[in-house]
Order: C-alpha cells, then structure tokens, then sequence
C-alpha cells in the first residue's frame, strides 16, 4: 500500500561520526521509516536558529532517545548533547551526550558544541504501572540560563509513537512488571517498537519560549517559574498522549453502567414510564438492551488480527490510498485541545474501515464509528462492533426509550473524551454526489457539549473519493427504481466476486478542524448561557452545513471524473479525443482556480486520452467495463458513452459537481439569453440554484450576490465572458460559447429530472400518484416515456434520488402539499395549467443546449 512519507534526508559523514557500523544500519532498518512531519523537521529547524531546544518527553524509554539522536542527525538537526533521567549506556551517541554534573554545565555543554538538550518527566520504576516523577529536577537551572542569556531557550514537548495498545483504567499484572504503556519499560518499550516499528511516528508539540514565560510572571522565582513549567508540559503532553491514544480502555459493561447513571438519562427514562404507566425497573431494563445492542466494544487484540487481512484486501482490490498527511496531522493537532469528531462523505461500505485502517497503521487510536444497524448481522456485526463501531437504527422517532439511550450512548462518548466518527449523510450517496446532512448526530454532540459533558468538540471534514466504487452496479439499479437490497450475509459471501476485480485508487483528504465553541462565539452564542431552542437548531444547521461545505472543498477530483463528466455533458452520439481533451482541460483549469485536490496521478498526465496517462487509463477502464465504445472513421476515434450505462458511469461525473456548480448555474442563466443585464442573468440564476437547493452543496458565509460577481469575474478571465458595463454576454473567441454550453450541460439531467417530475404533477391531481413513492414510480414511468421519445436526452436523468429531491422541492414551493402522507396539488399549482408553466420555465433552460 503506497502511503506518502517524507524521505530523510542523507548526511552519511555526520552518520559515521555519530553512530558505529552496526547503529548505522539499525537506523536505516528501523528509524528511517517513522513519519518524522516535514512540518515538524521545519518548526524544530527554525526553533533552533533562535535559540536553544531542549527536547522534553514523558517517561524514560532508551528507544526514544536513539531514535532523537538519530532523526537529529539524520536531518542535519543540531544532535542531542545533554540529557536528563537517562541511565548510562554503551551506544556512541551517548558518550557525546553530557548525563552527569550540574544541570547547567551539562546544557552549556550542549550549547557550546552546537547541540540541544533532552529532558524525560518521568522514569519507569518496578511494579510501579505509571512511573515516577523524576528526582532530578533541571528546570530552575534553565531558567536561570534563560534569564542570563541573549538567546532564548525552547522547550519542546514531543510524543515518539510506537505503542498500539491503550492504558486501561486498571493497570494488568503485566503492566505493573514490565510497565504499562504510558510508562514502558526496556523490555516493554523495546518488544512494542521491534513489533510496530512500521506504524511508528514522531509528533512536535506547542514549544514553551523560556524568555517570554519568564517575562509575562516576572514576580515568580526561579523555583516558582520551573514548577509552572513542568506542569505546563506535562499537561500537554498528557493532551498530546491522549490525541493520540485516546482515553484508557473501560470494560463493555462499565460503560452501559456508566451511561445508565447519567442524570439526563434517567430523568428520559422516568418521564416515559410516568407516561406509559410502566415500572422505571421495566424502562430501564429496556434502556440497557438498547444500550447492549447500540454499545461498541473495542478490541486492540481483534484490530491486531483484522489490520493485516484488511491491508490484504485493499493491496489487492486497490492501487493505493493517497493520504492527505499535512491534514491528518492537523486533525491530530487538533485533538490535543478536545476530543475528534469526524465526518467523512459517505459513498461505500469501505469507507466503514478506511478511516480506522490509516488512524491504525499511523498508531492513532482508532476512533468508535456510528454505522447502520443494517450492518449488526452476524457475522460482521460482532466483528465490527470490536473494531470500533457502535449501532443506530434509521429511524427511532416513536422510540423514546431507544432515543434517550442512544443520546445517552453519544454524551458517555463525548465525556470520557474518545474519537467518534460518523457521516453526516446519513447513508450513503448512490448519485456520487454530496448529500444534505442529517442532522441528528449533530444535534446530540452539540447537546452532549451544553449539558457539561466536556468544553469542546473538534469537527473534522473528511473526504473519502474512489476511483471505482465497489457497489457501482448495484446503485444503477436502485437509481433506475429497484429497490435496495438489504445487508445479509449472502451479500458478505459475494465477497470473492469484489477480490477478482480492481478499483482504482482512494483518495482521503481532510479540511481544516472545526471548533465547536468557536462556532457558537462565531455566532454570537455565549457556551456559558443557556440557548433557546431556535438557538440551538440554527447552530446545528450551521455546524452541519459547514461541515458539508468542508468536505466539498477537498474532495478530490479523479481521473474518472474527469473523463465522465466530459462525455456525458455531451448529447451527440460521440466526441473525438480532441473534443474530450477540450473538456478535461477546462475541469482542470478550474479545479486549479478552485485548488480543489487533484489526484496524484494527474500530475504532469496529459488531458488527452490517446496520451499515455492517468486520462487514458480511465478512459480504457470505462471501455473494459462496457460503459464507453470506440469507433475508428476518417482517421479518428470516437468515443461514445453506452446509453444504459450512463446512470452508472454519472455517479462519477457528480463527484466534482458541488466544484463547477457554481459555474454551471451562471452558464445556464447566461445562454438562455445574451447578451442580458447583469441583475437578470443573476435572477435566473438564484431561481435555479434554489431549484436546485437540496443538490449541491453552496458556499457558507458568502451571499449569493457576492458568489454570483465571484463567478462572472472567474468566467470573465477563462475568456468565455464580457462584462460590459451592466450587461453580460458571451465572449466572441471561437472557443466561449462551447465551452460555456459544456458547463451549462453538466445540469443538464438535473433539468431534465427536475422538468419530468413537474409533468408528473397532473398525475396527482388524476389520483395516479397518492403519495411520495407513487409520485416518484409515475415520474419514473412519464421520464421512461419522454426519454424514449426523444423529448429529453439523458438518460441518467431517470435517477430515483433526484426525482426525490425534486419532490421534496416541490413540497417546500408549494407545488405539492402532504396531509397524512397523502399528495395533492398546492397554492403554487393549483391546477394544471400552473404545472405546464412551472415545467416551461425549467424547458427554456434546456432549449439552448445540445
């Protein structure tokens, strides 16, 4: 599996000097594979051209100090030549390294030979599981070095993660022998790096400027300052180790207790037995089956056992997974200060064991994951609920013991501090686009956080993007109206069909992390103060809408999406390699305005597909797969999209639609009728993007006026728009009108679903469609019959989901009105002559194009 690590840089001269043959070739095996960030390497080398680093880690561990003196050097790093609470040993680096004498002779030691110094907190004591805090104590001694001195002295927290398992609340006999993870001993510390050497990783923390502290307490004494000190960093790393590791491990059945003494909980559980005049031992027995049913139980053992065979299966049904590091560790930055909550998009089952698969392999704990209960069959149930996942049911609205519960579940979570992940589409996208956020999950992180069970929450956006998804075929049929199948276990045993075929690449990406209490301040909103209930609706829909907005800005544009969009935002019967290459220039050009993520393999890959490439391998995919044909004539190739493959080949294509959406609303308000007035064309424009308000996903905190100027101006330098004084119009270069039709195109099955379900809305007023899954099997059927005929022209346009959005569209204009569940035609249409004009003013946005 190709992961993206920073090769080290070689100094062999500075290698040979400081370690002997046989350390040398040690480091090399084990030292140089340990994700050193380059953010890191770059803060620790402008940190040292200010003043003095003095490296500070936990507890003891011999391991950590060889791998420091070896990424020290390794990276041309002043090496370490002070240390404090290390026991003397026979390695090179040692000898170099003062260990004896007065503090401040050991660090002007250091200082002189152009070196820095190492501090460890704690020792690892016999039968103690927790270490000792250290006799030694040398912080009076630096600050008074930094009072004497010009130059400052840094003091850097750092975590070197080579451990897998987590601390439990009761340390095991083992633990008290030979050290727990928190405070390893040799053996300990020794046997876990030589066993997850692979996964290892080193973390820099938030430095301490030695000067300044002193400065901002200048009434402290020396002794004062060096306590505040020392707890300063033993605060932050205890932060950082838990980021990492997450909370110590409680049994299954503490938790269920734990949860079930929650106050809030048990007031629920009380008001519904008042209500059904049940016993409260009955609710709350009723509490702790769901609570067993829901409740995930985590297993460092079983993760041991599944990370290798799922390494397996991806190696061989994937070609890599590209990571985003830099945002992953600042996601891991991030959680020093509160918990994680992360939040990928949702488009297949294997997003349920990526996430947790990388944390695994980069030796971060694995965070509990909300899935399905359609999931919770066995065998996989019992599997996954020990890799980390914890169970909900779709809906449970008329269930309040179950819904209580499971809040009660979510805020256990929130107050012992562990990682979450859930996604915040619900289920996942069969259209390959974003989907509007449900907003449950949301809605009890924010109440866990307001009832007191901790001061923040970090919100992560997380985009998980494939190549080829593995349910392609099955969700072209659910979006041509068959119905979903549910998980079982015959679908666990097609397993081997998935092993025989390849999928691409995955593509994982992260936005920046989003704090909870930053988010209400930003809105006005005092932590401290009570909310009223439209308070706390409309920060949840903001929190879920940024969240969405995030995900959208990193998700990463494919080679495949690249390809499908231009061919199927095309209506003749075939396009020529030049016309393809037209396109995906253009895609490219804006995704670079929009520096939306590109895949790795596009870089330096020609957008031609008759180029060897990453646009010429997704082409032949498309081909094998019997989605794309070629023809030869007159010296050309010509590619053509199969016309019963066009709704799977689309799910693709709507993967980078939320990145020229935008775009495509101006272009389609644009060619309906140019030149025109600026305030028309951006009329038309608002209507359609309001059509289209449950589709894509729009900026946050941006008005549509200023996204609109935003637009023109970005169309306006691709040479496809004049802006003239107060009017708009098409540019006269040859290329302008194509390319702009080919951005209005993109739109053009969401026009066209959207035109068949308002020729659906005399069927209502007929009695042929009742409610919704009527309406939408009759749009169905009219969509079958108008593409059949000719009067539209894509066939991924018959899409189930899109039809029901359009519904729900229809519902909020009043078009439509729904008394229990119940369909009828509303003020805005109340007959069918207002349908008709509702379907010509969609109509009129299709005419210019094809």
């Amino acid at each position: 599996m190709e992961t993206a690590l920073t090769p080290a840089v070689s100094h062999s001269e500075a290698l040979k000097e400081e370690f002997g043959p046989i350390s040398r070739i040690l480091g090399e095996r084990y030292f140089d594979g340990v994700r050193f960030p380059a953010e890191a390497e770059d803060e620790l080398r402008a940190l040292h051209a200010k003043g003095f680093v003095v490296h500070v880690m936990r507890t003891t561990a011999w391991i950590n100090f060889l791998y420091l003196a070896w990424a020290m050097v390794r990276r041309a790093l002043p090496p370490v030549r002070a240390v404090v609470n290390l026991r003397p040993w026979f390695t090179r680096p040692f000898r170099k390294t003062a260990q004896r004498g007065d503090f401040d002779v050991r660090f002007t030691y250091a200082r002189r030979h152009a070196g820095s110094g190492l501090i460890f907190l704690k020792k690892t004591a016999l039968l103690s599981a927790a270490g000792k805090d250290i006799e030694e104590n040398p912080f009076p001694a630096l600050v008074a070095m930094a009072r004497k001195s010009d130059k400052t002295i840094f003091l850097v927290p750092e975590l070197f993660v080579w451990e897998k398992r987590t601390s439990s609340i009761k340390p095991s006999v083992l633990d008290h022998v030979f050290g727990s993870p928190d405070a390893p001993g040799f053996v300990h510390s020794m046997v876990a790096f030589f066993r997850n050497y692979r996964r290892a990783q080193f973390r820099v923390g938030e430095p301490i400027d030695l000067k300044r502290f002193i400065e901002e307490n200048p009434q402290d004494s020396d002794e004062l300052i060096a306590r505040k000190v020392r707890s300063a960093l033993n605060h932050h790393l205890a932060r950082e180790t838990r980021a990492v590791f997450g909370p110590p491990v409680k049994p299954h059945e503490r938790i269920i207790e734990e949860t079930l003494r929650d106050r809030t909980l048990r007031k629920s559980l009380d008001a519904v037995a008042a209500e059904s005049n049940r016993r409260p031992e009955s609710v709350l027995r009723q509490a702790r089956r769901n609570l067993q049913a829901i409740a995930g139980k985590p297993s460092p053992t079983t993760l041991t056992f599944v990370a290798p065979a799922l390494g397996w299966v991806f190696n061989r049904i994937y070609d890599g997974i590209e990571v985003d590091e830099a945002g992953l560790d600042r996601a891991l930055k991030a959680a020093s200060n509160a918990p994680l909550v992360l939040c990928p998009s949702h488009k297949s089952h294997v997003d349920y064991l990526v996430m947790s698969w990388v944390l695994w392999n980069r030796g971060y704990a694995v965070p509990l994951v909300a899935a399905g209960a359609n999931l919770s069959f066995f065998p996989l149930g019992p599997l996954l609920r020990r890799c980390g996942a914890f169970f909900l049911r779709r809906s449970f609205k008329d269930d309040k013991v179950y819904a209580a519960s499971f809040k009660g579940y979510v805020k256990k979570l929130v107050h012992d501090g562990v990682h979450q992940e859930f996604f915040p589409e619900g289920g996942r996208s069969r259209t390959g686009k974003l989907l509007q956020p449900k907003l449950g999950m949301f809605t009890w992180q924010l109440e866990a956080v307001l009832e007191g069970a901790r001061n923040d929450l970090i919100f992560v956006p997380v985009s998980i993007d494939y190549e080829k998804v593995v349910e392609s075929g099955s969700y072209s049929k659910e979006l041509a109206g068959g119905e979903k199948k549910p998980e079982d276990i015959k679908a666990l045993l097609s397993t081997p069909k998935v092993l025989a075929a390849r999928y691409g690449r995955i593509h994982l990406t992260f936005d920046e992390p989003l704090s909870l209490v930053d988010l209400m301040k930003s809105r006005g909103l005092d932590p401290a103060v009570p909310f009223t209930d439209e308070q706390k609706k409309g920060l949840v829909r903001a929190l879920g809408n940024r969240v969405m907005y995030g995900i959208s800005k990193v998700s990463t544009v494919t080679p495949h999406a690249l390809v499908s969009a231009s061919l199927l935002a095309h209506r003749r019967r075939g396009m020529t390699s030049r016309e393809i290459t037209d396109r995906i220039t253009v895609l490219r050009r804006i995704a670079e305005e929009e520096k939306a993520p590109l895949s790795t393999m596009l870089k330096d890959s020609p957008s031609n597909p008759e180029a060897m490439g990453a646009i010429q391998d997704a082409m032949r995919t498309f081909c094998s797969d019997g989605m794309v044909r070629t023809q030869k004539a007159h010296g050309e190739v010509i590619y053509q999209a199969e016309d019963d493959r066009r709704g799977e080949m689309s799910f693709y294509k709507n993967t980078l639609m939320n990145l020229v959406a935008a775009r495509s609303l101006v272009a389609n308000a644009l060619l309906v009728g140019a030149p025109a007035p600026f305030d028309e064309v951006k009329a038309r424009a608002l209507w359609l993007s309001r059509l289209f308000k449950v589709e894509f996903i729009y900026r946050v905190g941006a008005s549509f006026d200023t996204i609109f100027a935003e637009v023109v101006e970005r169309l306006v330098r691709m040479g496809l728009v004049i802006h003239q004084g107060d009017t708009l119009s098409v540019a006269p270069e040859p290329h302008a009108r194509p390319e702009l039709e080919f951005l209005a195109d993109l739109l053009r099955d969401y026009l066209e679903a959207y035109l068949i379900a308002a020729q659906t809305l005399p069927e209502v007023a007929a009695g042929t469609a009742q409610d919704r899954k009527a309406f939408v099997k009759q749009a169905m059927d009219v969509g079958r019959a108008e593409y059949h005929s000719g009067r539209i022209t894509a066939a991924e346009s018959l899409a189930k989901v899109t039809l029901e959005n359009a519904v729900a569209y229809l519902l909020e204009q009043r078009y439509l009105v729904e008394e229990d569940k119940k369909l009828k035609l509303g003020p805005a249409a109340p007959d069918v002559a207002a349908s008709k004009q509702f379907a010509e003013e969609i109509r009129r946005y299709l005419r210019h194009q094809g």
